[in-house]
Parts: structure tokens; sequence; C-alpha cells
């Protein structure tokens, strides 16, 4: 271009700032006049909405990136007359983003990549979905049902089919990571800040979370499935940096706020996922769920025969609410905690309905409007009349009683592939930046599955999403990354020191 052409050029381009800069100050200061001669803050919406359109249009990825940085400080909103309830920021951002999504992807063409779609990941997670709308035309409240599967879609196509399609670098994924745990660190370091002021009791681990977290085991929960990818980072910064020792603290700090959130899920799911760890690295995976199956088939058999479940039943008087955690874990084992005794008493409830409907079960998200008639009063406790409104605290049980037996065996089969395959997929990759990344993805979603053993987190927008997103980097390793030029300055960037490619 000659230096007369680029100056024309130049001078478009600044022509062209210049209007946009004028426009929107026009549009500000009418939002201004409209807010004062309203009094109200509401047409400054549309300035800031205008910003956020002009920022997130140029790259969607950044829409992306903007979600997991909400995720930490999003906060549950219940809206004044109808009684609708949303999780601000981050509900209305999953759904823009998922018609975002929808659009990008249908100007693809809904293609993806053939080893992608061929995948039995990416075939059970479809046939999920295909159930969750077949149990939806069958259930015993379809308005409720549809409600589901609509905030089913707005998981799965944002945060699994979206990064599939647009994420053509493992930059793409690793920076998700990167942004989630930077922010939920800040969001623990306030929790425990405000818990410290209150003496790191027990009792205050309820209140201190909030507004953020619904409750401790939402804190706990988000924490310690993120706890795998601040490891990861660990692992892969460069030895005796200041960056490993920053992550080191880090990942001391996730630790420390797992712990004070005193959620006992949370704490055992930590120990898990180190035991996994292993598992993983010594190939035993396919021989450690042939045992848990089997250990978890004997053990519904077992309470089945003679009604032997019936032994559970609480002392009434006993099972009460503890402010001291010793108490808690001493009431755990000897059967007189409420929170465990009124999981049961749902339990209980759950397998009756699964009597009545084993098929295609009551319909998705419907166990709340039902389960009380079908309760066994002898496992009733002090918190039955259940005024949160909570479902029945273990996602696999709620699927079955949901989505009958086959939605059951669908989910179940999809855990297990997903498992399967990331043993698989951490032994194909030769690059060990990678490899780290793919055992959090791992460690990441054991922890989810041990957590919804005792609580149903897979539908929560602090959980939720890495169910998602972790199928997808794990397809994503397996699939695109190998046929991908690596950006090896990139590596080192991140590193911290010089790398060498050893993929084939």
């Amino acid at each position: 271009m000659t230096g007369q052409g680029r100056d024309i050029f130049q001078a478009d381009v600044w022509t062209d700032l210049n209007k946009q800069v004028y426009g929107f100050t026009a549009l500000l200061l009418i939002s201004s006049l409209t807010s004062v001669w309203l009094e109200s803050w509401i047409p400054y919406i549309l300035p800031v909405s205008v910003l956020f359109l002009s920022f997130v249009l140029r790259d969607i990825r950044q829409l992306y990136y903007i979600i997991f940085a909400a995720l930490p400080f999003s906060i549950e909103y219940y809206f004044d007359g109808p009684g609708i309830g949303s999780d601000l920021p981050s509900e209305p951002l999953m759904l823009l983003m998922t018609a975002a999504g929808l659009i990008y992807i249908g100007k693809k063409n809904f293609i993806f990549n053939r080893g992608i779609v061929k995948d039995p990941v990416f075939i059970i997670l479809l046939i999920h979905i295909l159930w969750i709308f077949t149990t939806m035309l069958q259930s015993q409240n379809v308005l409720t049902s549809l409600k589901y599967f609509l905030a089913k879609v707005w998981y799965v196509v944002p945060f699994f089919y979206f990064p599939l399609v647009y994420f053509k670098n493992d930059e793409d994924f690793i920076k998700t990571y990167r942004i989630l745990y930077s922010f939920l660190f800040l969001a623990i370091l306030i929790v425990l800040v405000r818990h410290g002021m209150e003496g790191f009791t027990f009792a205050s681990s309820y209140e201190v979370v909030r507004p953020f977290f619904r409750n401790h085991v939402s804190y706990a929960a988000i924490s310690v499935v993120c706890l795998p990818f601040v490891w990861a980072f660990y692992k892969t910064a460069a030895p005796h940096s200041n960056r490993k020792r920053f992550l080191f603290f880090v990942m001391m700090v996730f630790l420390v706020g797992i712990y004070f959130s005193f959620t006992r899920a949370a704490i055992l799911s930590v120990v898990f996922a180190v035991i996994s760890y292993f598992i993983f690295a010594g190939r035993w995976v396919k021989h450690t769920l042939a045992v848990v199956l089997t250990a978890a088939a004997f053990l519904v058999v077992y309470l089945s025969v003679d009604n032997k479940y019936l032994d559970l039943t609480p002392d009434f008087e006993k099972t009460i609410s503890h402010t001291e955690f010793d108490n808690l874990i001493e009431a755990t084992y000897k059967l007189e905690d409420i929170s465990s005794m009124e999981r049961i008493y749902r339990w209980m409830a759950g397998f009756e309905m699964i009597k009545d409907k084993p098929v295609f079960g009551f319909g998705p998200g419907t166990f709340y409007e039902f389960y009380q008639s079908y309760s066994i009063s002898q496992f009733k406790t002090y918190v039955s009349d259940n005024p949160d409104k909570s479902g029945i605290h273990n996602y696999f049980l709620m699927i079955f009683v949901e989505q009958g037996f086959v939605g059951f065996f669908i989910f179940v089969l999809l855990c297990i592939t997903i498992l399967l395959k990331a043993e698989e997929t951490y032994f194909m990759l030769k690059n060990d930046r990678n490899k780290y990344f793919v055992m959090a993805i791992a460690l990441s979603f054991i922890i989810m599955l041990s957590m919804n053993l005792i609580n149903d987190l897979i539908e929560t927008d602090k959980v939720g999403p890495f169910f998602f997103v972790n199928m997808a980097g794990l397809l994503y390793f397996r699939y695109i990354y190998k046929s991908q030029p690596h950006n090896v300055k990139t590596l080192e960037n991140e590193m911290g020191y010089t790398y060498r490619s050893n993929i084939k």
C-alpha cells in the first residue's frame, strides 16, 4: 500500500471511530436526560447494553469468558409479583450465549469434527437430551418438565456444542479455567475474610457465603470442582518461578476455603480426587468402576431384601441440627444428623415413586411436586415440610425418579464412558501440559459425581457449566487438538520455559 493509500485508510478508520464515539456520547446524553426526567436508573441500560454488545460481537468468545468470570459472583434474585427467580448475571448471559451459539452453529450447518460426532460421549449425550424431551412429553406436569428441558438446553448448547464448533486452539479452553479460578479466588478470599471475622464457626458458614452463593454447599461445590484446574496450572508453571509460588498460594487458599465451608461432601471429594489420580495414572479405571458398580448393586439388593432399609429409621427426637462441625460428623455416623436423615427420608420416597412409574418416570423436574405422597412416615424429620422446596439430594436417584430406568441407564452410561475416555485420552497425549489438563478434567468430573451422590448440582449455575465444558474439553483434546498446528510461543509464554512438542 502506498503512503497516500495508508493515509486515506487511516483517515477512514479515524472517521469511523469518531462517528462511533459521537454516537455513543449522544446515546449516553439522551439516557442521562431521560434518567433525570424519570428519576430512574433504567434508561442507562441501553448505553450499557450497546457497549457490552459492541465488545462481545467482535469476538463471541468474550461472552463465553464473561460467563465464567461472573459465575463466582452471580446471585439468586427473585422478582416481585410473579415469584420468578433467576441467577444474575449468569443465567441471562447463558441465555444470550445459547442464542448466539445456536446462530453460529446454524451458520456452520451443524457440522462438527467427524471424530467428535462418532465419539460415544457425543452420541450418548445427544441420546440423553432426546430422552429428556421424550419424558417431558410423558410428564405428570408438562410445563415444569418443559422448563427443565429448556434449562438443560441453555447448559448444553453454550458449554458443550458451541466450544466444539468455535474453539480451535487449546488455549481457548485453558483460558476458560484460568478466568474462572482467578475470579473464584477473589470470591473465596472475600468469604474467608468474612468468616474469619466470625471466628470460622460452623454456624456462621451458612451466612458468610451470601449473597454470591446460595449456601455453603454451593460455595464448596464450585471451589472443589475448580480445584483440579488450579493444580494443573500449578504443575505446568515454570519451576521455581513467581507464578508457581503464587499458584501454590492460590491452591492453599482453595483448600482452606473448602475446609472452612464445613461441607462433608466437598471435603471427602478432595480425598476421592487424590485417590482417583492414582487410579487414572495406574490405568485402573475399568477395575475401579467394576468394583464400585458391583458394590452399589449389592447395597441396593441388600437393603431391599426383607425391607432392611427400615433399619435406617431415625429416632425423631435425636435427629436434630448441629451448630458444631465435630458434633455434625459424630451425628452423621450415628445416623442422628438431621440433614443426612432428611436425605434418607426423600430417598425412600424416591424408591416408592420408582415402583409406581419405572419406565418414563414422573417427568423432568417434578420430584418436589409428588414426593410427599410417597414418603414413609417413619423417616420423617423436623424439616420434612421442606420450605426451601429442595430436591431429592441424589442426582442419580433423581434421574431414575424423573426419567425412569432408561434415563438412569443413559446417564450412568454417559458417566462411565466419560471416565473411560478420559483415561484413554490422558495416555494418548504426549504433551505434558495438556495431559495435566485432561487429568484435571477427569478429577473435576469425579468430584462432581461424588458431590452429586448426596446433592442435586448439575442444574445449578455454580456446577452445571463444568459438567458440559469438561466434556467438550475432553473431546477437543481427543480429536481437534491433534489436527491443529500448535502455537509453541503461546505454550512457552504460559509455562514460562522452552516447550518442545512430542505430539505425533
